[in-house]
């Protein structure tokens, strides 16, 4: 018999996949014995997810003895491998902290998960630490399900994996752009399949039935920082029952507003002025005590537009003197960005033309020390690209 694994979401539809299967007989064909849970903890999980699932879900695991693993990225690089944070059929904690946290990653990189192309979060803190895992376990064939949100059509996360399997994906049946999608990826060796569709069930119907079940429904599963949840009335009142987690998104994104001032968190809106109009005092506090705990230093940042909305920047960690003594000490334009929101204090040595490519632009700000001096392809090759952009505005 093959091995049956379920990528948990810890969201409405992977929880209602794995509550069904341990409730109904009739909604699998497999054997319990055959269950393999396993989630990816990205360090930055909603507390309440935590709750909901310790409350509801692990002692249906226990009840059934199903094996939960729980795994997380080691460190910066893949060669760091993963680190299994509890492996057990009796799972009783829910570790959402991980081991290197995605808000590490964003600290270190001083900026924000970006909304152009494929969602690297996914791939890096997700998708990378299951596959890193499943070909460590070797399972042979095996079937393999996955529970993603409805509504987050950017969360298929690559599923091209080494052994011969079948994979069911956690789509529900309003998704056929999501499965055609994952379709691509079928081979001889892999033939996918997809629970909810089977069922004829929505999100709405899986959130229903969790409610039914639990008197209680699943909320979405996504990191504190994440942007691109849809700010309803819930998803902002949510945020006001976490003030020190959302003060670390806070940080996160300030650290990228002082690098690149058109970098908030949200794709049209700062996550600061969301939580200003809604009054959420807690978090905007909790934010201001941890940045005065937060170590500073000042940045060179440079960066070379080549086209609109690409480019590449160099972020340089200067130890030797502070912004206060490079105003008054250079020729810089003293701006304040964002005023409403942070006010953070910049000088200009070369302000950007609007329209016009390849443009520079270079700056000296304060910002939290944890970010790198780094560029994309190293500092000497950004070092060469500055200077011939440099020498073709003076043509």
């Amino acid at each position: 018999m093959n091995r049956i694994y379920l990528s948990w979401g810890m969201g409405v539809e992977s929880n209602a996949i794995l509550t069904r299967w341990l409730t109904d007989p009739t909604s699998r064909d497999f054997s319990l014995e055959d269950l393999t849970v396993i989630t990816a903890q990205t360090g930055d999980e909603h507390i309440d997810t935590k709750t909901y699932c310790e409350t509801h879900i692990l002692p249906l695991l226990r009840r059934n003895r199903i094996r939960l693993v729980q795994v997380a990225r080691a460190g910066r690089y893949e060669a760091d491998g993963i680190e299994v944070l509890d492996d057990s059929i009796h799972p009783e904690t829910l570790y959402i902290d991980g081991a290197y946290k995605l808000s590490d990653e964003l600290l270190f990189a001083g900026t924000v998960p970006q909304f152009a192309g494929v969602h690297k979060c996914a791939l890096k803190f997700k998708a990378f630490v299951l596959d890193e895992w499943l070909s460590q376990e070797n399972p042979g064939p095996y079937r393999h399900a996955f529970g993603f949100n409805a509504d987050e059509t950017s969360r298929v996360a690559r599923s091209e994996y080494l052994t011969n399997r079948r994979i069911a994906f956690g789509f529900n049946s309003d998704e056929q752009k999501r499965i055609d999608r994952a379709n691509i990826y079928s081979s001889l060796t892999r033939r996918s399949f997809y629970p909810l569709v089977e069922w004829g069930w929505s999100r709405e119907t899986c959130s229903n039935y969790l409610k039914e079940m639990f008197g209680v429904a699943s909320r979405r599963s996504a990191c504190v920082q994440c942007p691109f949840v849809n700010l309803t009335s819930e998803a902002v009142g949510r945020l006001n029952n976490e003030p020190n987690q959302v003060a670390r998104a806070l940080l996160i994104e300030y650290t990228s507003l002082c690098l690149n001032h058109r970098s908030s968190l949200y794709k049209n809106c700062s996550l600061m002025s969301v939580l200003r109009a809604h009054d959420n005092t807690a978090a905007i506090s909790a934010f201001h005590d941890l940045l005065n705990r937060t170590p500073m230093a000042t940045y060179r940042v440079r960066r070379i537009m080549t086209s609109r909305g690409r480019g590449h920047r160099c972020t340089q960690r200067i130890d030797e003197t502070t912004l206060d003594e490079l105003l008054a000490t250079k020729a810089l334009k003293a701006v304040v960005s964002h005023p409403d929101d942070y006010a953070i204090r910049v000088g200009f040595a070369i302000q950007r033309e609007l329209n016009t490519f390849p443009t520079r632009e270079e700056f000296y700000v304060t910002a939290p020390t944890n970010v790198a001096s780094r560029a994309r392809y190293g500092i000497p090759w950004f070092e060469t690209k500055w200077t011939k952009a440099g020498q073709a505005t003076l043509f």
